[in-house]
């Protein structure tokens, strides 16, 4: 993925030769054939998700938590529980053996009775699959799921996860090496905030049980853009770099890694007071309680700012 060496970006960008080996490390020229054997369906189903006349219902993960239904979809069967039935539609996406009734209700803490309700509204909400002529939603007891399992289980089938889109453009843009970095400029415009954002009050406690799927995605999109913020810098891409910096400073405002790399972009850019100010404001003096002093820094925050002398002496300030 960075075919120079460490020090061309470690010189220019917030990184560090650890981020470097864990984040762009060497593929092998056969491990990129195989990972694109393996996903030959990738750039039709992106062109399918921006595609404006897009047949297939679309879930948003990276950002607010949105449905857009396509055309044999029912809008009207989510009527005033859209944040509901986009919740319910989130934790089935993302149960791979799919989920019982039990274990739906137990998740939306639902009664078992409310769930076959439910699950109907979903259905007609999301309508039927132009491509295989069966409904999104389909019975419970006629799913790949409930096959294996051995009872009714609910799967949906043919939706469309911008989620799903950004790990596998990641795992193709991380294979296909300094090729790849268009790959990952991609996944990044399927973010749109900090994910699972605008979950309705009270929801989400199911995703403890996915191993803070939220969190996961939010580390990958930081990474990811630490990526792209850092392959431009060293290309003197500024206009690319600050995109990715600035929409990871969005995603995760409290992330330093997401701060200092606009930091970075800042300073490249000539905005050298500007950067300045931004790191003492958000990274060296932040604390995690106003009331409180300054949090220790971390020793990799203290190499990058060591490494790029952001900060002017106070007394060259004062001379100033």
């Amino acid at each position: 993925m960075l075919p120079e060496d460490d020090d061309t970006y470690v010189e220019v960008a917030a990184t560090t030769p650890a981020d470097l080996a864990a984040l762009a490390p060497q593929v092998p020229e056969a491990a990129r054939e195989r990972v694109e054997h393996a996903d030959p369906t990738l750039d039709d189903d992106l062109r399918t998700w921006f595609d404006p006349h897009c047949d297939l219902p679309r879930l948003m993960m990276l950002g607010p938590l949105t449905v857009r239904v396509a055309a044999t979809g029912t809008p009207t069967a989510a009527a005033a529980r859209k944040p509901f039935l986009t919740e319910l539609l989130a934790y089935l996406t993302t149960r791979p053996h799919g989920a019982t009734t039990e274990e739906v209700a137990d998740a939306l803490r639902l009664p078992i009775d409310r769930v076959r309700k439910d699950a109907g509204s979903l259905r007609s909400w999301l309508g039927t699959n132009p491509r295989t002529g069966r409904s999104h939603l389909p019975d419970s007891r006629q799913t790949d799921a409930a096959r294996i399992r051995g009872r009714g289980a609910y799967q949906v089938e043919g939706i469309l996860v911008d989620a799903d889109l950004f790990r596998r453009l990641r795992v193709r843009g991380e294979a296909r090496g300094p090729e790849g970095l268009d790959d990952l400029k991609r996944a990044l415009t399927l973010v749109t905030g900090t994910p699972f954002g605008q979950l309705r009050r009270d929801g989400g406690a199911w995703l403890a049980d996915t191993g803070r799927l939220d969190q996961v995605l939010q580390c990958a999109i930081i990474d990811v853009a630490h990526l792209v913020t850092t392959a431009c810098l060293a290309e003197g891409d500024l206009n690319g770099a600050h995109a990715a910096a600035e929409l990871a400073a969005k995603v995760a405002p409290s992330e330093e890694t997401a701060q200092l790399d606009l930091i970075a972009v800042l300073a490249a850019q000539g905005h050298r007071q500007v950067a300045e100010h931004m790191l003492r404001d958000r990274v060296c003096n932040r604390s995690d309680d106003e009331d409180e002093i300054p949090t220790e820094l971390p020793a990799r925050t203290e190499a990058i700012i060591d490494n790029h002398a952001w900060l002017a002496p106070r007394n060259a300030q004062a001379s100033a």
